[in-house]
């Protein structure tokens, strides 16, 4: 019997020998119960040599947890520089084929949970005409590691992957005056 969707042995990031100075460990939350740790770069420091073997070793694990995810509600890889560039895939594999055919090779993986959010859609004239609800999703990046003198720079690829369960929702609305009742 499963215990849960992502299993322990999933879910539990690799531990380092020592504490990763450049790294952060980050917890993404799959349901109430369910969650998984991934080591996230800070954007703007070098990593040590021992950094980035640790995010490269992680990656199999993170793809697994993705392969899942995506096998489960589809997913969209999209281009960061081209708006019309969107692929549907229904399997982690059609991810990795669109990449591949985009030439797209990378050492590592980052995963940012997105909570669902609910937000006006104003008009020019500052009216509100609209409410769009955004389901929760994860946002996949990929990472390459560029050698630098004294380690190495993670430096994330134009390609995101998007793992979300439907579309945003969005509804329009009529304002009606709110009339002051008196008791």
């Amino acid at each position: 019997m499963l215990d849960s969707f992502i299993p322990v042995e999933l879910a539990v990031a690799p531990n380092p020998l020592g504490l990763p100075f450049n790294l952060k460990l980050t917890t993404i939350p799959i349901d109430a119960r369910t969650c998984f740790e991934l080591w996230m770069p800070d954007a703007h420091k070098a990593l040590l040599p021992e950094e980035a073997m640790l995010l490269r070793g992680d990656r199999a694990r993170l793809e697994e947890i993705c392969a899942k995810l995506t096998d489960l509600l589809g997913a969209s890889l999209s281009h960061d520089e081209s708006l019309h560039y969107q692929v549907t895939v229904d399997r982690w594999q059609g991810v990795r084929s669109a990449l591949y055919d985009a030439g797209a090779d990378f050492d590592a993986i980052g995963v940012t949970y997105v909570p669902q959010s609910l937000y006006p859609s104003p008009t020019s004239k500052g009216g509100l005409t609209a409410w769009t609800l955004q389901e929760a999703r994860w946002d996949v990046s990929f990472l390459n590691l560029q050698p630098l003198p004294l380690g190495f720079r993670a430096q994330t690829l134009p390609f995101k992957v998007t793992i979300a369960f439907g579309q945003s929702i969005t509804k329009f609305v009529q304002t009606a005056p709110v009339l002051a009742r008196r008791a």
